[in-house]
């Protein structure tokens, strides 16, 4: 098991978006993820406080992002067969993030609406956002805190609230 975790360790250190994260900190997720086998079958370093399910219908568009699921934590990110998660390039966000690609249908919460999510590039969501499922998010999209996005928003603005809604226009 230990020449596993070296063996990780020194793949994931070679990578150009990890030189973004602390070396302890990757060694940490490594023990996590290869040891106490959390978020184990993801290639990638994950924060060690993240969770991710379907990390196969999952797409990034560039290290950025990849590098922010392995510094940011409280994670939660769940993408259902059938689904697909798409974050753009330059897209980054704060701790206890939870994104998913399915809700329970009220009055049969055996059921489940599926839909793929797509965040666009250049967003930053904020702590605590909550994206559901058939959400999609332009370009240069900023989600404050403790939102829950429930519908999808344009390009360059600025979303806030319970449910989310538009209150700044980003000017270019």
């Amino acid at each position: 098991m230990g020449l596993g975790l070296l063996t990780t360790y020194y793949n994931w250190i070679g990578r150009s978006y990890y030189k973004r994260v602390g070396v302890g900190l990757l060694l940490l997720n490594g023990i996590v993820q290869r040891i106490f086998r959390v978020n184990a079958e993801v290639p990638y370093s994950v924060h060690y406080s993240n969770k991710i399910t379907g990390w196969k219908n999952c797409f990034f568009e560039d290290e950025i992002a990849l590098a922010n699921l392995c510094a940011s934590g409280g994670a939660y990110i769940a993408v259902f067969d059938d689904t697909t998660l798409h974050v753009g390039r330059g897209t980054i966000w704060a701790y206890n993030v939870c994104i998913q690609t399915a809700d329970h249908v009220p009055g049969s919460l055996s059921d489940y609406k599926k839909a793929s999510v797509k965040i666009g590039r250049d967003c930053w969501l904020g702590n605590g956002v909550v994206i559901t499922a058939g959400v999609e998010l332009g370009d240069h999209v900023v989600v404050g805190a403790n939102s829950v996005v429930t519908k999808s928003f344009p390009s360059n603005v600025v979303i806030a609230g319970v449910p989310a809604k538009v209150i700044r226009q980003i000017e270019l």
